[in-house]
């Protein structure tokens, strides 16, 4: 019996890899501590514009009260207020793993796995933490920094607003010029519209509050 040789069952000659050589790698270049504290601060300052816009919205909503410049200054300096204190517990938090760190030998087995390796590392994020909560604590006693801030957060706000209203209004009644009572029910509509806002933004405030502190 003659076997056949298809093409297609032809031995595939083994590639030859050269052993890996960590050797090769290009060297990694270490942020310098004033790009950490550069970063770290357009971290909190995003964290912050977005936490006064979301408080913003909720007073719109609400309505207990008229907007005034004086209550958001207020509201934004309370926000300022509460990143300090975040990146103070986030230099605590990173002075105590530095403790723990100095008593381990060996090399990581994960990421948040610090042995004496990592003082270094370590000591330079808790000095960008520190510092960040120093230069916004700095920050809520400039009145135009607040302003700007608030500029920005009240232009997000309502931007944000009117396109939810928009496509809440578009989902729930989209030809209301076919209601002839839509005038009379106007009102009442967009109380079920805020409520439905409301929750979407205590929903997001919840996951902010449970989030990790950022590492700079």
């Amino acid at each position: 019996m003659v076997r056949l040789r298809l093409p297609w069952r032809r031995r595939r000659d083994r590639l030859k890899l050269a052993p890996f050589d960590r050797s090769a790698l290009p060297e990694r270049k270490e942020p310098t501590f004033d790009e950490m504290l550069e970063e770290g601060m357009l971290m909190a300052e995003s964290a912050g514009r977005m936490a006064l816009k979301n408080r913003l919205i909720v007073g719109a909503l609400r309505g207990d009260e008229p907007y005034s410049d004086e209550r958001a200054a207020g509201m934004a300096r309370a926000v300022l207020y509460e990143l300090v204190q975040e990146a103070d517990e986030g230099a605590e938090h990173i002075a105590a793993e530095r403790e723990t760190a100095a008593q381990r030998d060996g090399r990581s087995q994960h990421q948040h796995d610090y042995h004496r390796g990592d003082l270094l590392n370590l000591r330079r994020r808790e000095k960008v933490h520190a510092a960040v909560a120093k230069q916004l604590w700095t920050k809520r006693s400039d009145d135009a920094y607040i302003a700007e801030l608030v500029d920005r957060a009240r232009d997000d706000a309502w931007h944000e607003l009117g396109a939810a209203i928009e496509q809440e209004l578009d989902r729930r009644w989209p030809r209301y010029d076919e209601e002839p009572d839509y005038a009379d029910h106007r009102a009442e509509r967009m109380e079920v519209v805020a409520d439905d806002l409301l929750r979407d933004l205590a929903r997001l405030e919840a996951q902010r509050a449970v989030e990790s502190i950022p590492e700079y």
